[in-house]
């Protein structure tokens, strides 16, 4: 199993020989374990796969680990110059945006409250419930938001309480249309092209995941069967498709789209695992023929770690199938934050050898740590996810380097907004002798558009990851975006609100020991 549960690794010791002729940069030759550099060390760890899957590769760490460090920090500093420049919002300029993250970043009930009322908003069906819930929400907290914007909760009157009503919900809307590109593929069209015009690569994301009847699940399979139906003819028409970095294999077709399965399953579960192996296999198989159809890539999503071993079986039972094992860049999602996460992209390197095509592998940090954690808790279980935040960060870079060591095998993708991991990448990459049309670099649309347009002005491909779908569903994905984006670990936050100190943000991460 890739999710065995296991808590740790082999601690035998490798034996490794530098090679003499190359007097800057040491190079080890390891076998059978998987090597991951870890500041100024070698770490060996013994890998979960077979003797006959174990990996085999040659990697290179510069011998010089403060210059190598010192690069890093001296490439986050220009990509944040280049930021500062462009102001003080993450997201556009847009008024009520940029002074909802203000606003919510200045005090924790205010923010909760602020949140509350944006999860809420889509099933208020008249100004009187929407200015209910906003005086019940933001009351206590109305004298910390501008005299303007509390006129309404002074004023009760019918024509205050509408207006007040009114404003919340358009600024809530133009909120959410930062973050979510349109309804459906066809009304985003206009955006997606919008993004290929400036520079950047996208992928697609329909909004929802689980669903609770067959019904539901069928639903989904039919939109995402439609994604590829109208985004694939559509999109291979216009100029701005061509190739953004011609040698870069991650943008050789423009349409790109995201799946989550679980949305494709009604019965998706561990004590089902058989069945719902079986069922979103072949669910995924039909995307991937509706994918291959219309030229376009397709990425399966990591979900919550209850689920993701199914979705990774079905991942490789799919794409290692006669029909599909040849489709080059299918990507998966690989999260930092787990604690098996080595031992999956271990596995998922074997799996590329073993298909004798190369596949795509987005790195991210995770996006479940709140739930995860609290169920675990709740159940006296050890989290399958770290604890603390900067050994997510630094186990994003200890699998970072490992695809880029592999790049044969392994397209890297990293999805992050975090300035100092993805430097880190590109700085380890050149030091490697590996170019930058060897991987690519992914944001979230709408999240942090200064950083994406610094990064892609020193010519890396950025793709953006870009969400589908109406508002109701999407209410969940806004508020989840908007928890990252202001809460006390957040790099956007520090980057943006805080000033944090540039040296602080750029600072290397390291394991904390409870997650050792």
């Amino acid at each position: 199993m890739i999710m065995s549960g296991r808590d740790g690794y082999s601690g035998r010791a490798v034996s490794c020989e530098p090679e003499p002729d190359r007097a800057d940069s040491l190079i080890y030759i390891v076998k059978p374990r998987l090597v991951l550099h870890s500041g100024s060390r070698t770490v060996s760890k013994q890998t979960s796969s077979s003797p006959d899957h174990a990996p085999s590769y040659q990697t290179t760490l510069p011998a010089k680990i403060p210059s190598f460090d010192d690069r890093i920090t001296a490439m986050g500093k220009k990509i944040l110059a280049g930021v500062r420049v462009e102001g003080s919002s993450i997201i556009s300029k847009q008024f009520w945006s940029q002074r909802f993250m203000e606003w919510s970043t200045q005090t924790p009930s205010l923010k909760r409250n602020l949140f509350r009322l944006v999860d809420v908003l889509p099933s208020l069906d008249s100004s009187e419930a929407i200015s209910d819930h906003v005086l019940q929400y933001l009351g206590d907290e109305a004298e910390m938001i501008p005299g303007w914007a509390m006129w309404g909760l002074k004023n009760s009157g019918f024509v205050s309480r509408s207006v007040m009503a009114a404003a919340v919900t358009l600024g809530v809307r133009q909120m959410a249309a930062q973050f979510i590109a349109g309804e459906t593929p066809a009304k985003a069209l206009s955006i997606l092209r919008k993004i290929r015009r400036s520079g950047f690569a996208f992928t697609v994301d329909l909004l929802g995941e689980y669903c609770v009847s067959e019904k539901e699940a069928e639903s989904y399979l039919k939109r995402y069967l439609e994604c590829f139906s109208v985004l694939g003819p559509r999109v291979a028409t216009w100029p701005e498709s061509s190739s953004l970095m011609p040698e870069n294999p991650g943008d050789a077709r423009a349409t790109c789209v995201s799946v989550k399965l679980t949305a494709l399953y009604s019965q998706v579960s561990s004590l089902n695992q058989k069945r719902s192996v079986s069922v979103l296999s072949d669910r995924l198989a039909l995307l991937a023929h509706q994918a291959k159809t219309a030229n376009a890539q397709l990425y399966v999503d990591a979900e919550d770690s209850a689920n993701n071993e199914i979705i990774y079986k079905a991942f490789k039972q799919v794409f290692g199938s006669a029909e599909f094992r040849n489709e080059r860049l299918v990507g998966c999602v690989v999260q930092a934050y787990s604690r098996h996460a080595e031992e999956l992209v271990s596995d998922l390197l074997a799996f590329s050898k073993e298909r004798g095509s190369p596949i795509a592998i987005r790195l991210v940090k995770g996006a479940y740590w709140d739930h995860e954690t609290t169920v675990a808790l709740q159940n006296g279980w050890r989290s399958p996810l770290f604890t603390h935040k900067c050994s997510a960060d630094a186990q994003f870079e200890k699998i970072s380097r490992f695809l880029l060591d592999n790049h044969q095998n392994l397209f890297p993708a990293f999805g992050s907004h975090n300035v100092r991991s993805l430097a880190h990448a590109c700085v380890y990459a050149e030091s490697r002798g590996i170019p930058s049309t060897n991987f690519e670099l992914q944001m979230l649309y709408g999240m942090a558009d200064p950083i994406a347009r610094a990064f892609r002005h020193h010519d890396y491909l950025i793709r953006l990851y870009v969400p589908l779908g109406p508002l109701l569903p999407g209410m969940g994905y806004l508020v989840r975006r908007l928890l990252e984006n202001t809460s006390n670990e957040s790099f956007l936050r520090h980057t943006f609100f805080d000033d944090r100190d540039i040296d602080a943000l750029l600072a290397a991460p390291s394991m904390d020991p409870e997650d050792e």
